[in-house]
């Protein structure tokens, strides 16, 4: 079992895990290896969920790296500012109590996405309204 787990942890990438992709699809096997993982099931009911939402770019990978020690992708402004974030990632923040997980979402006013595009942002919006304990809103 030890092992196991181990290697799940292995298949989590260090930026944590898409959730939700850009075009609005859920990645359950991808939540069952982060469950596992992460070992969340032993948290029982004492568990927290950080979410931010904001405008693209405006450094909200970038807080909750500093603010939680995650390693979300954050933007090169070197190679000019566009979207990172795609989707909605998850990570578990390490050496905090209770076991907390940190929501990152893409940008709720991306240039690069179109018309088409902006209800799956106000959905996910609504989605870390209803799942997170704590939303940050990053202006």
């Amino acid at each position: 079992m030890v092992n196991h787990v181990k290697d799940l942890c292995n298949l989590i990438a260090p930026e944590g895990m898409q959730l939700i992709d850009e075009n609005g699809k859920f990645n359950v096997d991808g939540l069952q290896d982060f469950v596992t993982a992460t070992e969340f099931a032993q948290s029982g009911p004492s568990y927290a969920i950080v979410a931010i939402i904001g405008s693209q770019s405006s450094g909200k990978s970038t807080l909750m790296n500093q603010i939680f020690h995650t390693k979300f992708k954050e933007m090169d402004a070197y190679n000019g500012r566009s979207q990172t974030t795609k989707g909605i990632w998850i990570a578990k923040c390490s050496d905090i109590d209770p076991f907390t997980i940190v929501m990152d979402f893409d940008g709720t006013d991306s240039n690069q996405r179109g018309e088409d595009d902006a209800a799956f942002e106000r959905q996910s919006t609504l989605f870390a309204l209803e799942i997170a304990d704590v939303v940050l809103i990053n202006m």
